[in-house]
């Protein structure tokens, strides 16, 4: 167990110094080799510590287990499409690919986290390179500062939560604690700071700016990995620390139900499609809300489901943004005529949102169903009926860019489509459509995930 985890390590360095080495030599091309490495070697990695060794913990520091494990090949894939994008699209990708290189080890140090400590330290290895990343191109001066705005508000409420949970149990392990006034503000503290992170209402306000502000692939970032692990933080931290807290949980629901209307509707009134995504992927926030509301191990198991669901989705749906804005067009009406220029990434467009309506044979629609299921199970069926009407609201404004993409126009040309493009969507459509229609397998990998979650308090 200790030899596989020095393993891991060692490929973390080699992703970090890698990256580095390769920058300063100013090599392209050697550089996306690195990270395809890497990252392909750590993904290997930590899929067979999944399977030969289950749980242990390492130095009190690190917790390898489902749980972790899950998130940490999620941001792992995840992070891998990024650098593809970033690789074609982006002006300055030896730059990105070193910063978003520190924010996978942050995004690691939160998934296998064994205290409170390394959540904040993880949190904050992956916020401030972040702030960095949108920083790269010139015309994102402002959402980088208000994203360092949000990121900061965070962190400070956080730290704070922190403060109260040792001051209300003397422990910083992420385990239960005695029941007292202390902890049941710091599990609302919690809820705030990680709302910030996850787009929860009303903690969203400066979302659809940052979104729209930053450059397509560093917003697939955002909303495909950066936003999932908030929900890494937020999940592991309420269901092993505050379980026992039903005033905590009925707060998760409220917010559930805000966020779902708060993004569908606002929605329906958006004309470029970054910020109709922007709100899109606020609702979905409340979607997965929905399972962590329950407190059971199928509601938790829904959440997983509909977080990897909507990390493939995403990615690939501002992969296509990327490519449009590469040839000036960024708004819904911009895609009038796309089938006819491209009928690969109509399709691509087309399927992906219509699996964030919950279509049947996708990955949206299973993670929904879960969802959905999950509240009634738990006597939440209010919640459960909300969430299906604000999934038919949602059809209205996933209907108008796919609409636009078949209508056609006078004087089509062909658009060409990048190689790695290419390569990102295909890899998103197969998650979306393998996952959809034979979900047992990943099902039965989230739920011993979220089973070790419940076992564990």
């Amino acid at each position: 167990m200790v030899l596989i985890f020095y393993v891991f390590a060692l490929l973390c360095a080699f992703l970090v110094l890698g990256n580095l080495a390769v920058r300063l030599l100013g090599r392209k091309k050697a550089q996306l080799a690195v990270n395809i490495i890497a990252m392909g070697l750590i993904g290997i990695v930590l899929g067979y510590t999944g399977v030969a060794y289950g749980n242990f913990t390492e130095f009190h520091l690190v917790s390898i287990n489902p749980y972790g494990l899950f998130f940490s090949v999620l941001f792992t894939a995840s992070m891998l499409l990024v650098n593809i994008l970033a690789f074609e699209y982006s002006h300055n990708y030896g730059d990105f690919s070193v910063l978003a290189s520190f924010v996978l080890l942050g995004m690691f140090t939160v998934s296998l986290s064994n205290s409170l400590i390394s959540i904040f330290i993880g949190l904050e290895l992956a916020s401030i390179p972040t702030v960095f990343v949108i920083l790269l191109s010139k015309k994102s001066l402002e959402a980088s500062a208000k994203f360092f705005i949000m990121s900061s508000i965070a962190i400070a409420m956080l730290s704070l939560a922190i403060v109260l949970v040792y001051g209300g149990s003397n422990s910083l392990s992420i385990t239960q604690h005695g029941k007292n006034g202390i902890m049941m503000f710091a599990s609302v503290l919690f809820i705030i700071a990680l709302g910030f992170e996850t787009s929860i209402f009303p903690f969203n306000v400066l979302v659809p700016d940052v979104y729209q502000g930053s450059d397509a692939y560093v917003t697939g970032m955002l909303g495909g990995v950066n936003k999932k692990l908030g929900f890494a933080a937020l999940i592991q931290v309420l269901i092993l620390v505050f379980v026992g807290y039903g005033s905590a949980f009925l707060v998760v629901a409220a917010l559930s139900v805000l966020t779902m209307f708060y993004g569908n509707i606002v929605a329906l009134k958006q004309t470029n499609l970054k910020r109709m995504l922007a709100y899109s992927s606020i609702s979905q926030a409340g979607y997965i809300l929905i399972g962590i509301a329950t407190r059971s191990q199928l509601g938790i198991t829904g959440s997983l489901f509909q977080i990897f669901a909507h990390a493939f989705i995403f990615i690939g749906l501002l992969g296509i943004v990327a490519w449009l804005e590469k040839n000036n067009r960024s708004n819904i009406d911009d895609l009038i005529g796309l089938n006819g220029e491209n009928k690969f990434a109509a399709f691509a467009m087309t399927l992906l949102m219509l699996s964030l309506v919950g279509l049947p044979l996708t990955t949206g629609f299973v993670g929904k169903f879960l969802l959905f299921l999950s509240a009634v199970n738990s006597g939440l069926l209010v919640l459960a009926i909300l969430g299906i009407i604000n999934s038919v609201i949602s059809v209205y404004y996933y209907a108008r860019p796919i609409l636009a993409a078949y209508t056609g126009k006078q004087n089509e040309r062909k658009l060409e489509m990048e190689l790695g493009l290419q390569v990102v969507l295909i890899a998103c459509i197969f998650a979306t459509l393998f996952f959809g229609a034979y979900p047992n397998a990943l099902v039965n990998i989230i739920s011993h995930a979220s089973a070790y979650l419940f076992v564990a308090i």
